[in-house]
This record gives C-alpha cells, sequence and structure tokens, in this order.
C-alpha cells in the first residue's frame, strides 16, 4: 500500500514539474521573442539572426496626403514594402532633385511587379481607413 502511495506521489509531482517547465518556457517565450533564445544556438550566425525586412523609400516634397506621423498609415506603406520620406527642395546636403526623382521611378516601378498596377488604390483605400480610424477624416 505504501509503495502505490510514493508511486502516485512521484507520478503527481512529475506532471507538475513538468507543467511547471512549459509554463516556465512559455514565459521565456513572452519576454524574449527573439530566435535566439536556444541555449544551443549561436547568436552571431547568419541564419539565426532575425530576418530584417529592408524599406525602400519614396521621397516627397510635402506631407499633404501621406498621414505622416500617423502609425496606421506608416503600417500601411510598410505592408506594401516602402516609407514615405519628407524631403522639402533646397536642403543643404540633401540628394538632387533627378536623383529623388530616378529613385521615385525605380521604387514605383519595384510596387507595380511586386504588389500590382493597382497599389497605389489599394495604399489609398488602406490611407482613407486608417485617417476614418485617427479622425483624420473629415466628410
Amino acid at each position: 500500500m505504501m509503495l502505490r502511495v510514493i508511486l502516485v506521489v512521484t507520478l503527481v509531482s512529475a506532471v507538475v514539474s513538468a507543467a511547471s517547465s512549459q509554463a516556465a518556457r512559455d514565459v521565456y517565450k513572452r519576454d524574449f521573442p527573439t530566435e535566439n533564445v536556444t541555449m544551443g544556438m549561436e547568436a552571431n550566425k547568419n541564419a539565426n539572426r532575425p530576418k530584417r525586412k529592408r524599406y525602400d523609400y519614396l521621397y516627397t516634397e510635402s506631407s499633404r496626403g501621406i498621414l505622416y506621423g500617423n502609425p496606421c498609415a506608416l503600417q500601411a506603406t510598410r505592408k506594401m514594402g516602402f516609407e514615405y520620406v519628407v524631403q522639402p527642395a533646397g536642403i543643404p546636403g540633401s540628394p538632387g532633385r533627378k536623383e529623388l526623382e530616378k529613385n521615385n521611378f525605380f521604387v514605383k516601378l519595384k510596387l507595380v511587379f511586386t504588389r500590382g498596377p493597382w497599389w497605389k488604390l489599394v495604399l489609398n483605400n488602406r490611407l482613407r481607413k486608417c485617417r476614418q480610424q485617427s479622425g483624420d477624416f473629415v466628410g
């Protein structure tokens, strides 16, 4: 009889410790969302580094219509693969007008091939929804 009690207590303690170790792993995943938390992984290898997306930049002279500073709009443009950068003309040290136009041409060409020819319409619809959600929309 005593042997059965010891066996049951041992099994219960094993189940509880397994559940607590699983809960501890879940806490680590929540607190450290990177991929390099595993003990056996080398953090300085390219294969183990978290993947980062490189965004292209579309330069504009004014912030009209792009909802500059709106987090929803920033997320919408990043989802398309680019960000707007406000670059007024005549700032010393900034790229020239032809360089900006060349950059914008190639970024828009890339967007046509990656997001489709109607990428601007899709983006405008997303920006309109962002404008309505944030209260920037009148009318």
